[in-house]
């Protein structure tokens, strides 16, 4: 029942099974109040990773260091970003 609104997600919800008197229209909007993107990388064999970063640039040297050391290539990249729902009466 998501519609896009001005590059959000919406959707207008009332009482279940009642007509809806007062709409009310939640919406996701990016939380930019804390953080952005958080990275975090693994090595697929071993699972040795780099902890969580503000920006790509470490996980991604350490990937590099460990696949130098170790010859293994394969990594697992977990990009995180949070937002949040407010309501919003129509």
């Amino acid at each position: 029942m998501g519609r896009a609104v001005r590059g959000r997600w919406a959707v207008v919800t009332g009482t279940s099974g009642r007509p809806l008197r007062s709409p009310r229209l939640w919406v996701l909007c990016e939380d930019r109040s804390g953080s952005g993107l958080i990275t975090e990388a693994e090595c697929t064999t071993c699972l040795d990773g780099a902890g969580a970063a503000d920006d790509g640039r470490g996980p991604a040297l350490r990937c590099l260091a460990h696949a130098r050391a170790t010859g293994r290539t394969g990594f697992r990249r977990t990009r995180t970003d949070f937002f949040r729902a407010s309501c919003e009466a129509l």
